[in-house]
C-alpha cells in the first residue's frame, strides 16, 4: 500500500517509516500539514497515518479533511490525547483505527491489516 505518515516527532515518524518500509509498503513522511499536501499531490496514498497535534495552526484532522476528501484515503489516527477528544474531531470522517501512543509497531501493523481487509 502507499501509505503517508503525518507526524511532528521524528523518532515516531523514522522508526514508523522504517518498519513500514520493511514490511513491504511504499511510504512517505511528512513532519507538517504542507508538507503532507505535497507528498499526497505527488503520489495519493492509500493510507493516512496522521497524527492528531502536529504543532501548528493546523491539526490532522484537518490534514486527514483534505486528503480523504481528494483521494478517499483510509485513516488511522494517533494521539497521545484522549481519544474520546479525538473521536469527537473526527466524527465527521471515516476513520479505520484510532490508535493510543505510545504505539507499537505490532498494532501499527494489525491497523493496516484492517485496511486490507475492508
Amino acid at each position: 500500500m502507499r501509505i503517508l505518515i503525518v507526524e511532528d516527532d521524528m523518532f515516531t515518524r523514522d522508526a514508523s517509516t522504517f518498519y513500514l518500509d520493511g514490511i513491504g509498503h511504499e511510504v512517505k513522511a511528512a513532519a507538517t500539514p504542507a508538507e503532507a499536501r505535497e507528498l499526497a499531490a505527488e503520489c495519493p496514498p492509500d493510507v493516512l497515518i496522521c497524527d492528531w497535534r502536529l504543532g501548528g495552526d493546523e491539526d490532522g484532522a484537518d490534514v486527514a479533511r483534505d486528503l480523504q476528501s481528494k483521494y478517499e484515503s483510509n485513516i488511522i489516527f494517533i494521539t497521545a490525547h484522549p481519544l474520546r477528544s479525538l473521536r469527537s474531531a473526527t466524527r465527521d470522517l471515516q476513520v479505520t483505527r484510532y490508535l493510543r501512543k505510545p504505539i507499537s509497531l505490532g498494532d501499527l501493523a494489525a491497523a493496516l491489516d484492517d485496511v486490507e481487509a475492508a
